[in-house]
């Protein structure tokens, strides 16, 4: 059976999830995934923090279902580290 790959965008979306207080286990449970994939990606992604996370996500025009009110902030204007 082949592994299922999930977007960065989605990734993205549950660690910041993970970053505003809920746990593995919860994210896990709610989103039907397994603990490990979760902390897998807590891992890698932790140390970005989320703004940046959603400016690149903006900045480069993917879809975003999460952040909505800190993306509308940046919506005409690069950020400085682009330009």
């Amino acid at each position: 059976m082949k592994a299922k790959r999930y977007s960065t965008e989605f990734k993205s979306s549950i660690v910041a999830l993970y970053n505003e207080g809920r746990t593995t286990n919860s994210l896990a449970n709610e989103y039907h995934l397994a603990v490990q994939t979760v902390t897998g990606w807590v891992k890698n992604l932790k140390s970005i923090p989320t703004a940046l996370i959603l400016k690149i996500v903006h900045f480069f025009s993917i879809p975003s279902t999460f952040g909505m009110e800190i993306l509308s902030n940046t919506k005409n204007s690069r950020p400085d580290y682009f330009c």
